[in-house]
């Protein structure tokens, strides 16, 4: 049985998943459950994920662009996080990875390397920025236009 694709499919540019979660203080207090926090909250994993590796990708990801200020190659990151957790990470399932951060315009490829990307106007190292210019402004413009779809929709109701 084959899917059937609505006519409006081909117009979907992002998707956005945004989980509004709790931020008691026991989560701030590790960096590991901040990660999770992250992840969990702008929908990188789900409530009843298992695998962690989204969350070594992030750290390592994290590691290279704030502490070492650099960017870095699948390589380095496959061989940061067999340092750090003792485990091997498949360059596919890594590129899979990069790809969603990628997909959602916080991260870019340069060349070999990736690096968050930088909002404009603002400190490369400004993540902040980045996740408000690149996510939250998409986030935005996404309610928009749904709020003024369901304004349009109310109108053919009347």
């Amino acid at each position: 049985m084959s899917k059937i694709q609505l006519p409006e499919a081909e117009l979907v540019r992002r998707t956005f998943i945004v989980k509004e979660v709790d931020l008691p203080p026991h989560v701030r207090m590790t960096k590991r459950s901040l990660l999770r926090w992250f992840a969990l909250s702008s929908g990188l994993i789900s409530e009843q994920e298992s695998r962690q590796t989204v969350l070594d990708v992030l750290d390592a990801l994290l590691y290279f662009h704030l502490s070492k200020k650099t960017t870095p190659s699948t390589k380095e990151i496959q061989s940061y996080i067999r340092e750090k957790t003792q485990e091997e990470i498949s360059e596919k399932l890594l590129r899979y990875h990069l790809k969603r951060l990628l997909d959602l315009n916080f991260l870019v490829r340069d060349k070999q390397s990736y690096k968050f990307n930088p909002a404009p106007n603002a400190d490369p190292n400004d993540l902040v920025a980045s996740f408000n210019y690149w996510i939250s402004q998409g986030v935005h413009s996404s309610t928009k236009n749904i709020e003024n779809a369901l304004g349009d929709l109310t109108k053919t109701y009347l």
